[in-house]
């Protein structure tokens, strides 16, 4: 069984629900899929619901998906990620924030839908 994926489409963002067994290869497949998601529907605020993903990922793995969210999101997308309780380490945002993206991982639906609707912080450089 591989991770399965169903989009939703609101005002602000688009919200893209996880459900299946995790495998690192299916995962970094879909990160592509969750660009192209927001993509078609112009949006650029993307909330993934995995708390319903069977699995456990590596703090390696989560160091590479965070790393490919920056190669395919960039700054452009702003993503919060919900996690189920106990899986967080911060390892995979770490490296996607590391990298230029913004990206947000919690345990809570609540902070994240705030996360994303919190205007951003323009950086000067």
């Amino acid at each position: 069984m591989s991770l399965d994926m169903s989009v939703e489409v609101l005002p602000r963002f688009v919200q893209i629900e996880l459900n299946g067994v995790y495998s690192f290869s299916n995962l970094m497949e879909h990160v592509e899929n969750f660009r192209s998601e927001a993509d078609k529907a112009g949006k650029n605020h993307i909330l993934i619901d995995a708390r319903r993903v069977e699995g456990k990922m590596t703090e390696s793995e989560k160091f590479f998906v965070g790393t490919r969210i920056a190669e395919v999101f960039g700054a452009r997308f702003k993503t919060a990620v919900i996690m189920a309780p106990g899986n967080i380490t911060k390892m995979g945002e770490m490296a996607a924030i590391n990298r230029g993206a913004r990206l947000f991982i919690t345990e809570s639906e609540s902070e994240a839908i705030e996360w994303l609707e919190k205007p951003s912080v323009a950086v000067q450089t």
